[in-house]
């Protein structure tokens, strides 16, 4: 039984507590700043609660504290730490350290809350880097590399660790659209239908999940990118099989009031020779796929377009799309969606679950015709508009694209994986 103390919270220059000693005496709690002492006090607040916990402790019940630090002592500008611990009177005890904490000045918070725009464009949202701009303006420098997208991480990191910088709204917008999206995502991946009961002996198909949850989120990360630069439009999906991918999207799309369109035949592949595939592969019906939106997604934001894309684009033109997604498998189903380029942002992004690393060299897309492979009819509309795409690998069989001259990058996925992954360490209770 020696010196037992607790740090219970800390707002502003406000410190609260409690402390006990073996001598059954008084605590002086002190707080430094750089090794320098910038306040104290002494206990004697009542702690019932503590008294429960610690009843062989004299004086257990008046073992409380609040203590502050005056705002002359803080520093204005910058990050720091102080460091609070308990000091009983005997010189034969020993003192205990309650605790850390880190903190900014009032100028620096109110510096990071007011941000002036950087005009930096970025696979980062656009006040997200405007915020690191202006504590680590070397952090923003280089943004379409994976090294440089890492040093910013790293730059948002620091910042994220400090408790009153993080409440800074661009920064806990982004942050609580992050958790929504892990969490919700997670859940699909856990509960949704697995196996396809209709596929046949050695089809693709077999599997109800033919992508992962970190393909999926590397596209909602996106469209909060986009929205983010004001980009406006609507999300469409082309190709959805059972709606795996459809159940996540339509959240990430309800989160940030974007509409969502969802293309497929409803009956599986067309007819494509040579391609490998069968007509009929990659079925879902329509009430199916309906059905695991809504139990799983938000159907609310969805409108469903039934038929196969020769059919649908006959007459139908979609409204202004700001992101598309596409897993069609074929290149004449490629060739036939891409009536819709046109509706496209110019700097829109575009996803395809048809990628191979290989694809993707020094900014080039390179590949080849065949019937199973829809990206050369994608690069040929493309600069058949002015708008030539340039792009990378993401994750699984999906690669990004976007125009080189005017579209938004996309984060590189090991980027964002290392976020999230960082974001559950400074963030448990979050993520």
């Amino acid at each position: 039984m020696g010196t037992r103390a607790h740090l219970d919270a800390q707002a502003l220059n406000r410190f609260a507590g409690w402390a006990l000693a073996r001598d059954g005496k008084d605590v002086r709690i002190e707080a430094r700043i750089d090794g320098q002492l910038v306040g104290s006090t002494i206990t004697g607040g009542e702690r019932p609660d503590v008294e429960r916990l610690c009843p062989q402790y004299k004086r257990s019940r008046f073992c409380g504290f609040s203590l502050e630090v005056p705002f002359d002592a803080i520093p204005a500008d910058r990050v720091f730490d102080v460091v609070v611990s308990a000091h009983p009177q005997s010189p034969l005890l020993p003192a205990a350290k309650l605790g850390t904490v880190r903190m900014a000045g009032t100028e620096l918070v109110a510096k990071l809350a007011n941000a002036p725009r950087s005009d930096i464009t970025g696979p980062f949202p656009s006040k997200v880097i405007d915020v690191v701009a202006a504590m680590e303006p070397a952090a923003c420098t280089d943004l379409e590399s994976v090294i440089g997208q890492k040093a910013f991480v790293e730059a948002l990191i620091r910042v994220l660790a400090v408790p009153s910088l993080r409440e800074t709204p661009a920064l806990a917008d982004y942050m609580r659209y992050l958790r929504a999206i892990s969490a919700h995502f997670a859940t699909v991946d856990a509960f949704f239908p697995t196996g396809n009961a209709a596929s046949r002996a050695e089809a693709h198909d077999f599997h109800g999940k033919p992508n992962s949850v970190g393909e999926i989120i590397s596209i909602a990360h996106q469209l909060y990118v986009l929205k983010s630069y004001g980009i406006d439009g609507d999300f469409a999906e082309f190709g959805c099989f059972k709606g795996f991918s459809s159940a996540m999207l339509s959240f990430a799309c309800s989160q940030l009031g974007v509409k969502m369109h969802i293309f497929d035949s409803f009956e599986g592949l067309p007819p494509a020779p040579h391609s490998g595939y069968t007509a009929g592969d990659y079925a879902g019906g329509l009430e199916e796929v309906q059905e695991n939106v809504r139990r799983l997604g938000a159907i609310d934001v969805v409108t469903f377009h039934k038929g196969f894309y020769s059919d649908t684009f006959r007459e139908y033109r979609p409204p202004q799309l700001m992101c598309l997604w596409m897993d069609v498998d074929l290149e004449l189903s490629a060739r036939d969606l891409m009536v819709v380029a046109d509706r496209l942002h110019p700097r829109a992004s575009l996803f395809s679950h048809e990628c191979i690393g290989e694809m993707f060299q020094n900014g080039e897309i390179i590949t080849s015709p065949r019937p199973d492979n829809p990206i050369p009819p994608v690069l040929d509309k493309f600069e058949e508009l002015g708008r030539p795409l340039t792009g990378r690998f993401m994750l699984g069989n999906t690669g990004a694209l976007w125009p080189r001259e005017s579209g938004i990058p996309v984060l590189a996925f090991e980027v964002l994986d290392d976020l999230l992954r960082k974001l559950r360490e400074i963030l448990p209770r979050s993520f």
